[in-house]
């Protein structure tokens, strides 16, 4: 990972991950499509992108590493609320915070890992690949005072089979989603995340929102007790990806025994 260290203040963190986001929108666009999620959506075997239908249950999660300003609101409502929910911490963001990041910890929060650094994974090679995942872990142990949970998300979504299984033989299980918030958008307000997250959801849903893009402070924090609210309203279940990746807890209970004189 030489040379990473001279990008780590947030200003140059700022305008890279700014003009990636853009270079990405850009692209995707261009092809017709929508948004860093069209990638993280593709499913393989290790590849939790969605939970069981049938439980009700549906996940937030939340990336961490964008560089602005983080929206600390999002930790009040949750605890607030008793809702649970799922970060992905950057390598260097954990550096860079480590109070907030052993706010997480001890919120009770899973907290996984986003990697230590951009660019995007799917264009670096193997060696790059497992020593970002390898820096992550050891900034985030160092700075939380404990390692990440077994779970990880790709930067800016984008993921292959080569990376998931890179990934994968460092320990993690691969999460992606496929409700995507659109919080990342410059243009975001509390209204477009709400809209995007209510209109794009389902039983099973993983959502994917963000506590320091740029606009987290002004429309995810302030949409964020409208839609668990609004969810838990609709009959789902809060869950954390751990838990969406397992199946029912309904379906885990022991079969009763049949009354007496009952013949199946």
């Amino acid at each position: 990972m030489s040379g990473c260290r001279d990008v780590r203040s947030a200003g140059a963190l700022r305008s890279l991950v700014a003009g990636l986001v853009v270079a990405i929108a850009a692209v995707v666009q261009a092809a017709g499509g929508s948004a860093p999620s069209v990638i993280a959506a593709q499913p393989d075997a290790g590849w939790v992108v969605e939970g069981e239908p049938g439980c009700d249950r549906v996940a937030l999660i939340f990336n961490v590493g964008s560089g602005y300003e983080p929206a600390t609101a999002i930790l009040d409502t949750l605890a607030e609320e008793g809702a649970p929910a799922t970060f992905f911490v950057m390598g260097w963001w954990a550096e860079q915070n480590p109070a907030l990041l052993q706010r997480l910890f001890a919120g009770g929060f899973v907290v996984g890992s986003h990697g230590y650094l951009p660019p995007e994974l799917t264009i670096r090679d193997d060696g790059d690949v497992a020593a970002d995942v390898a820096a992550a872990d050891a900034a985030i142990a160092a700075a939380g005072g404990r390692a990440a949970d077994p779970w990880f998300t790709p930067f800016a979504g984008a993921s292959d089979e080569r990376v998931r299984a890179l990934v994968a033989s460092q320990g993690y299980t691969n999460v992606g989603w496929k409700v995507q918030s659109a919080d990342w958008d410059p243009d975001a307000t509390a209204e477009s995340v709400y809209d995007n997250v209510m209109r794009g959801i389902y039983d099973g849903g993983i959502v994917e929102l963000h506590l320091d893009a740029s606009t987290s402070v002004s429309s995810t924090a302030e949409a964020l007790p409208w839609i668990i609210r609004d969810l838990e309203a609709s009959g789902y279940r809060l869950v954390t990806v751990p838990e969406m990746a397992g199946p029912c807890p309904s379906r885990l209970r022991p079969r009763p025994e049949p009354a007496a004189g009952y013949l199946p």
